[in-house]
């Protein structure tokens, strides 16, 4: 019998090690520039504060953090070659732990910014890929948001998922049904009501599945998954949503394996989803693939560990001159398949210049 995948730990916070001063993929002037006048400095700071640190002022005030927060996250900035809109829609992604979007916005950051800012893009992606937001950051940051802008839905949303997420990290390998949790039917409640004034937001729309199958209500889950806006059918959450009742409600193992298969392609380092592929696989009779992605789960577990990953990070983004460093974030990236990520690393460390200064080719 294949080797069932490992279960889910509670998910521990990356700890800089004492000491450290981390830095931003940036000369500091103009990191100092573009965090500031994207509102990336204060109480929800997610990529300055949380690995990048070397911004000019690290506030710790709420309202200061506050007004930061206000400014607008566009899903394409106004002008595409500024980097400040760019940096705040990932950041705003990260937060609201949707690292298939994130990445797709990256990449088009990444093309679209002068050569001097996309160092600090490929930093941004690559905190929004491996790097978990400390809850309470997440949080302040979604009320901050809301407080800005009540209509803000993607905030609103992505605060009723963490508030769930905060009563039990469940194994990524199982099916979430029965959470004894008072919670969970007042946040149904509240989806549904923001569905009737938006039917077409897909996060609304994703959640309100999502806790309708841990609650076992799996009809009602079909219904509200069948509702879903025609010209948006291939969107990632609705797949990895349909993946999930055709494996632990529709006994389709071999269809969620496929779905799923489809979906790590883009985030091939997504361990728990690595985890769902496992038992698939598993359940339709395939062994050796079962096997082979249990196996994928221990190394990526091992290598994304937050207490290892963590100092790692800090250690290559403090000193982010030297082209050692962005060579190490490459072979990081590629080590849990993020290769286009890893690629575009090695791009930069190859532009810079003698001593690691910008310059070179760029």
């Amino acid at each position: 019998m294949p080797r069932r995948p490992p279960r889910a730990r509670p998910r521990r916070r990356a700890r800089p090690a004492p000491g450290h001063r981390r830095g931003l993929a940036l000369p500091p002037a103009r990191a100092r520039a573009l965090l500031a006048a994207a509102g990336l400095v204060g109480v929800g700071m997610v990529l300055a504060l949380a690995v990048w640190g070397r911004a000019s002022r690290p506030s710790t005030d709420r309202e200061s953090g506050r007004r930061d927060l206000e400014v607008a996250a566009p899903p394409t900035p106004a002008d595409p070659t500024d980097a400040r809109g760019w940096l705040l829609r990932i950041d705003r992604l990260r937060v609201e732990d949707r690292p298939i979007e994130a990445l797709e916005v990256g990449r088009r950051a990444y093309a679209a910014v002068p050569p001097p800012d996309r160092p600090g893009v490929l930093a941004a992606l690559t905190l929004a890929m491996l790097a978990d937001v400390p809850e309470a950051q997440a949080v302040e940051s979604l009320r901050a948001r809301l407080d800005a802008d009540p209509g803000d839905l993607d905030a609103r949303v992505a605060l009723i998922r963490r508030s769930i997420r905060a009563e039990g990290d469940p194994a990524a390998d199982r099916p979430r049904v029965g959470r004894p949790s008072s919670t969970v039917p007042d946040a149904v409640a509240e989806l549904e009501s923001i569905l009737v004034e938006a039917p077409g937001h897909l996060g609304s729309r994703e959640a309100l599945v999502g806790l309708l199958l841990d609650l076992g209500r799996v009809d009602r889950a079909r219904t509200a998954l069948d509702a879903w806006p025609e010209d948006r059918l291939d969107d990632p959450r609705r797949r990895r949503l349909r993946a999930r009742i055709d494996l632990d409600h529709g006994d389709r193992p071999d269809r969620a394996a496929e779905e799923i298969g489809g979906l790590i392609a883009s985030v091939p380092h997504d361990w728990r989803l690595r985890a769902r592929l496992a038992r698939a696989l598993e359940m339709a009779g395939d062994e050796r693939g079962a096997r082979r992605e249990a196996a994928l789960v221990d190394r990526l577990r091992e290598r994304l560990d937050p207490d290892r990953l963590g100092p790692r990070l800090a250690r290559d983004l403090r000193d982010p001159d030297d082209p050692g460093s962005m060579r190490d974030l490459a072979e990081l990236c590629a080590s849990v398949g993020l290769v286009d990520l890893a690629a575009a690393w090695r791009i930069e460390a190859n532009a810079l210049g003698p001593g690691g200064r910008a310059g070179g080719s760029r």
